[in-house]
């Protein structure tokens, strides 16, 4: 089933922003970058190793891949960074049926009426989600679930992912209504935002930032608005913004960005050695790298992050990566991704620890990551410190950003 979340642009300048760790799931037949129908940097896209080095279990065709693009455009990588090229069923992309939903970011909950749910369930109503965030990441200017008729025969096509094809199909297909919450200056593009021309105000955040809406259709079938019109809403207090997930998503259990301190832990490094929060004690200065293995960016500036630490080893700077999906959703150890990342050891040559993330995710810190790659710095008595850092460098600005580090770790700031 294909991951609903609109597709997002989360490739750009070398920072692969976390919404990406979770990758939609489909099949794919990797083309070029040229007939994907978008300009890839180098050092963006190319991988460090091919899927057959990194020990892939899946053929081309069933692995995984991340959406990309440039917000305007959109095309699909698989997980070793390759351009490929994409179609899905339009059923496929129907959200489950369930018996309520609960969206804590956007402070809301819901109740479909049981005509509404057995459309759904055969596909003749399709229910997906769409959001748009603010331009500094720091919030959403709305978002919202919309229902669309689908004949049988607009079941059965295949929707092409890449460029504007998502898009025009959306607008080939009848929009019947939607719910969703809505900034207060956009309140009057609702028409356009939601594809419909009547609305019915639900209420208004608690902060007084946000309206909730159920729209509909009027030029849709009766029989279908009304369901719409049937779906029992409740507002509830809305959980703070993530810009690491969708709104859609529920929050992180333990996520903690602004944590001061890494805590106490356990794990273990990709090879199975032991490790606890005493691997920073060692050095005055150690940058933690939180990395994905398939992430491109984040591989390709892993051989200067090793010539870093043999470089700065002796003025009491250490290195330390975080493999963050070598860590399910279910909180177990992916063993087939830890292969991937021994492997990646190997091809790169890092001699610095490659950990298994700890239970409590560093009291929190690794739950709330923004990009990959994004660092930050952490002292010999385990304080976070200074600002952390989004995406990849080169080997000349690592060293500039630890000299100031540790520049300001003697000052006593």
């Amino acid at each position: 089933m294909m991951n609903k979340k609109r597709l997002m642009a989360i490739l750009a300048a070398g920072v692969l922003t976390a919404t990406s760790f979770n990758p939609v799931m489909i099949k794919a037949e990797s083309v070029s970058a040229e007939e994907a129908g978008m300009a890839v940097p180098a050092d963006a896209a190319g991988a460090a190793v091919s899927a057959d080095e990194a020990g892939a279990a899946v053929s081309a065709d069933e692995a995984g891949v991340v959406v990309a693009g440039d917000g305007s455009e959109t095309a699909v990588f698989s997980e070793d960074g390759t351009p490929v090229k994409k179609t899905v069923k339009a059923a496929d992309i129907n959200m489950n049926v369930q018996d309520s939903y609960d969206f804590p970011f956007l402070g809301l909950k819901a109740v479909l009426p049981e005509e509404l749910k057995k459309q759904m369930e055969t596909s003749d109503m399709l229910m997906v989600t769409e959001e748009e965030w603010n331009d500094d990441m720091t919030g959403f200017k709305y978002a919202f679930f919309h229902w669309n008729k689908l004949t049988e025969e607009q079941k059965n096509e295949d929707v092409n992912l890449l460029g504007t094809g998502y898009d025009d199909w959306l607008k080939s297909i009848e929009r019947v209504g939607t719910l969703g919450v809505y900034s207060k200056d956009v309140i009057d593009d609702l028409d356009s935002i939601t594809g419909c021309n009547e609305h019915k105000e639900l209420g208004t955040s608690e902060d007084g930032n946000y309206k909730y809406y159920l729209s509909i259709n009027k030029n849709a079938e009766s029989d279908l608005t009304d369901e719409i019109e049937k779906i029992e809403t409740t507002i509830t207090e809305m959980t703070a913004f993530d810009p690491s997930k969708s709104v859609f998503d529920m929050p992180a259990e333990n996520a903690n960005p602004d944590a001061e301190n890494v805590g106490a832990f356990e794990t273990t490094d990709i090879d199975g050695n032991a490790y606890t929060e005493k691997v920073f004690s060692d050095y005055d200065l150690t940058l933690v790298n939180c990395f994905t293995t398939w992430c491109s960016p984040c591989v390709n500036e892993m051989p200067d992050l090793d010539k870093l630490y043999q470089e700065m080893k002796e003025k009491g700077v250490g290195v330390v990566g975080m493999v963050i999906d070598s860590v399910g959703e279910d909180g177990t150890t992916d063993e087939d991704t830890v292969k991937k990342a021994q492997i990646l050891k190997e091809k790169t040559g890092v001699t610095y620890p490659l950990l298994i993330p700890d239970a409590g995710n560093m009291n929190g810190r690794i739950s709330g990551l923004s990009s990959f790659p994004e660092s930050f710095f952490v002292d010999k008595d385990g304080n976070i410190v200074g600002e952390p850092i989004m995406g990849s460098k080169s080997l000349e600005d690592w060293k500039a950003a630890v000299e100031k580090q540790l520049e300001e770790i003697k000052a006593g700031k």
